[in-house]
């Protein structure tokens, strides 16, 4: 049967249907966050024991009431370094690189897995992860003292958790923050990856903004970046933006012949020397 519609109604119509379409769309863009930003792993395959270290299994819960799983490997110092990982797996594929950490910096390191993954409960989101952060951090806060002003707390974020270190950055004020190869926004690097698909389409299937080009001008702490020359996944012009942005105390460490995923493999000592002489610049003692 044809359904004839009055000129005078057809753009109203159209609209309706428009609109109708665009929230469909809309509901459904949380799903399709899940497909290109977050490639979560449950298993943890190892604990820290498997690599020689001490630690006590932490479980925290976050202000929307989500169960969160982490390790808290304790240290030399009273320093506290909370480490944000990536977008992909758990906690348990960044043992070797912790235990490395660990040797060289001699501070406690707290790693947590975000909503989704590894034995946390709940699915990731923008807000959600945020939440998390949050909680990792105040759990720290609560371990060690006040964040208002000098407490021994770092904050040290990569690819994706350097929004995370950022976005707690700009909120508390803290010793300092890491990050390694971070990027301006989830709709900066799609259009690095995807540049002929239109920003309007990106922005209607993906939720996630992650926009630390507007948070970075709002550091409370010193900063460090850490970026590969070579990074195929995040440009290092980028990480050269996000430090240009930063209004504090800042240092960059590029390294050179890197991607996105090797930087202390490829830098090997020189690259925990520089995050060492960073920490010790961020407390004072150049």
């Amino acid at each position: 049967m044809w359904i004839f519609i009055r000129d005078n109604l057809a753009p109203i119509v159209f609209l309706a249907m428009l609109i109708i379409v665009l929230m469909i769309i809309q509901k459904g863009y949380v799903v399709l966050d899940k497909y290109f930003l977050y490639f979560p792993s449950d298993e943890l395959t190892l604990t820290p024991v498997d690599v020689g270290l001490m630690y006590e299994n932490v479980y925290l819960t976050t202000a929307d009431g989500v169960e969160l799983h982490g390790w808290f490997i304790p240290g030399e110092t009273e320093t506290v370094l909370i480490l944000f990982h990536g977008n992909a797996g758990n906690i348990s594929d960044r043992l070797d690189y912790l235990n490395l950490m660990h040797t060289h910096l001699g501070v406690s390191i707290f790693i947590f897995d975000y909503r989704g993954y590894g034995l946390s409960q709940g699915s990731p989101s923008e807000s959600g992860l945020y939440l998390d952060a949050q909680a990792a951090v105040e759990f720290i806060r609560d371990k060690v003292g006040s964040v208002e002003g000098s407490q021994n707390l770092l904050l040290f974020g990569r690819s994706l958790g350097s929004a995370l270190a950022l976005k707690m950055a700009s909120k508390y004020v803290l010793d300092g923050v890491i990050v390694e190869a971070p990027f301006t926004s989830t709709m900066a690097l799609a259009k690095t990856h995807y540049p002929y698909v239109p920003e309007f389409l990106v922005k209607l299937f993906i939720g996630a903004r992650y926009e630390s080009d507007t948070v970075a001008g709002t550091l409370n702490s010193p900063l460090m970046v850490i970026h590969g020359t070579n990074d195929s996944i995040v440009p290092i012009e980028m990480g050269e933006k996000i430090y240009d942005l930063a209004d504090v105390k800042k240092s960059f460490y590029s390294v050179e012949g890197a991607d996105h995923n090797n930087t202390y493999v490829i830098a090997g000592e020189n690259y925990f020397k520089n995050i060492r002489d960073a920490v010790q610049g961020f407390m004072g003692n150049p």
